[in-house]
């Protein structure tokens, strides 16, 4: 088989086709940082030192098809971009080299699921914008704001390009979004008050779920638009076989993973469908998305063997090299579940290997290179 560009061998696996080789597409920005010598708020907030960082460690450590989810330069929009702003390093006395953290955090009272109905999402959510962040409740300050922010896209852009140009595939850039009730627990209402609330107030919610999709949909839309890129990530763990029944998923959560995939299909916009937690006994669902036209990312928890077992031919499988194996693991170990992962789950195509979500800061810089250099090992 011909050799193929690192685009072609990505959309090739993407639409269930073999590729010359399993293409590799770690997330791996925060471990480039620290190996590259540079502090985790470098990373979000210098671009130029971002790319840099991940040159050397691409140099030292083996090649890539792509980068996943990027947050390098992301920093000033990641603040901005939820009702409940996460702790960034450097960032209000938060250390300069610590990894961000959301704050489970409600910020909203359960009758306001009705409001959100009432007055709009988009309404609603600038309101509760302007509540948690000062600089946004004047038309001044939002306007600093906005200028502030908008370089930082066009230079995301740019190294995108860049990175291209080198072979490097940015497979969702920092486009992404999420199913209302993903957003709901981790953004407005908290994981604990959520699950009650599950119970107290199952139709508010779904009112509220039904406005909401049109940010949801909207912010997707803003950010594909910005990077030109024709694919999204939806991250999903709240809505997981981990924390929801079978009947739970199947009356909130399944018809919103749904009308999500269908309407980034309908636009020829490919959802990766990044999935933390053990979404096992969930995956025959995942049958009624559309076939051919997403992707499964796997974090290491669920069982990716019996997804492909069940989705193989339906969805591409990506994953899933665990975070605890990149950090603690020797390399030998490393490269045999590599090994596994390409010549089992790959060996009729539809599969791309990756971190299971996002590779540890410290991981073993010798671990690492043992998952880069696996697909040049093994066909």
């Amino acid at each position: 088989m011909a050799s193929m560009t690192t685009h072609e061998r990505i959309e090739t696996a993407i639409r269930l086709g073999k590729p010359d080789r399993v293409p590799v597409v770690p997330i791996i920005d925060f471990f480039s940082a620290r190996y590259g010598g540079i502090t985790q708020h470098e990373m979000l907030f210098d671009l130029e030192k971002a790319d840099a960082a991940l040159e050397k460690t691409l140099r030292d450590l083996g090649p890539i098809d792509g980068q996943h989810l990027s947050f390098a330069g992301f920093g000033r929009i990641f603040q901005l971009v939820y009702p409940t702003p996460p702790l960034l390093p450097g960032v209000d006395g938060f250390p300069d080299d610590a990894e961000y953290q959301f704050v489970e955090k409600s910020v909203m009272e359960p009758e306001e699921y009705r409001r959100i109905a009432e007055r709009g999402a988009n309404r609603w959510i600038l309101d509760k914008l302007r509540i948690n962040h000062p600089q946004l409740r004047n038309p001044i300050g939002m306007a600093r704001e906005l200028a502030k922010i908008i370089p930082y896209p066009i230079k995301m852009r740019r190294s995108m390009r860049a990175w291209r140009k080198r072979g490097v595939e940015s497979i969702v850039a920092y486009n992404f979004t999420f199913t209302p009730m993903e957003f709901i627990s981790l953004a407005l209402r908290s994981f604990n008050d959520f699950v009650l609330d599950i119970f107290r107030y199952p139709e508010d919610i779904k009112a509220a779920s039904a406005e909401l999709m049109k940010p949801m949909k909207m912010l997707g839309m803003f950010t594909v638009g910005i990077s030109r890129i024709r694919r999204i990530f939806m991250g999903g763990t709240r809505t997981s076989a981990s924390f929801l029944s079978p009947k739970q998923f199947e009356e909130f959560a399944l018809p919103e993973w749904q009308e999500m995939c269908e309407y980034w299909v309908g636009k020829g916009i490919t959802p990766l469908l990044h999935l933390d937690s053990d979404w096992t006994g969930f995956f025959p669902y995942l049958k009624n998305l559309p076939r051919g036209k997403c992707i499964l990312n796997l974090d290491g928890t669920s069982n990716i063997f019996a997804a492909k077992d069940q989705l193989g031919d339906h969805m591409c499988i990506m994953g899933d090299v665990p975070a605890t194996m990149l950090k603690l693991g020797e390399p030998e170990e490393v490269e045999e579940y590599c090994r596994k992962l390409i010549t089992e789950l790959g060996a009729d195509g539809g599969f791309i290997l990756s971190s299971g979500c996002t590779i540890p800061v410290d991981a073993k810089p010798e671990n690492v290179k043992a998952m880069l250099q696996s697909v040049l090992k093994y066909k």
